[in-house]
């Protein structure tokens, strides 16, 4: 990657992804994770540079650091990349990963769908409009 920021890519039509993302750019004061819509070109070619089929998106985050983690490894992924106390989540490595994962899967069958204005890169709440705009990656992040 050309610099140590992580990529999220979401589904940009989910609520619940776009929920999640609205938390993250909350949560994540320092900047260290950029984002990027599964339907957008960028968010493709950060799916094709993992080595991952293009529908992996389409129930599941991935997080691209140079490695792509899905499911609960991109959970545990945003969260060491966050401060304290959401860096505790680091903490579900002792999971096995296929109990991990059965959850995540879980709740990705049954989270709600809205339509979104824009699904390359979803729908920001109004208050983070700038910020979310600022944190989209871009061709030379994938890189």
């Amino acid at each position: 990657m050309a610099n140590a920021r992580s990529i999220v890519v979401f589904d940009g039509e989910c609520g619940l992804c776009n929920g999640f993302v609205a938390w993250l750019i909350r949560h994540d004061a320092e900047g260290r994770f950029l984002i990027a819509g599964s339907a957008g070109q960028v968010g493709k070619a950060v799916v094709d540079r993992a080595g991952l089929a293009p529908h992996i998106t389409e129930s599941t985050l991935l997080v691209w650091d140079g490695t792509g983690h899905v499911q609960s490894d991109a959970v545990v992924a945003v969260a060491a990349g966050l401060p304290w106390p959401w860096r505790a989540a680091t903490a579900l490595r002792v999971v096995p990963v296929a109990w991990r994962d059965a959850v995540y899967r879980f709740i990705a069958a049954r989270r709600p769908r809205i339509e979104a204005e824009d699904p390359a890169c979803g729908v920001p709440p109004p208050d983070l409009v700038g910020r979310w705009q600022s944190q989209l990656a871009t061709w030379e992040d994938v890189n």
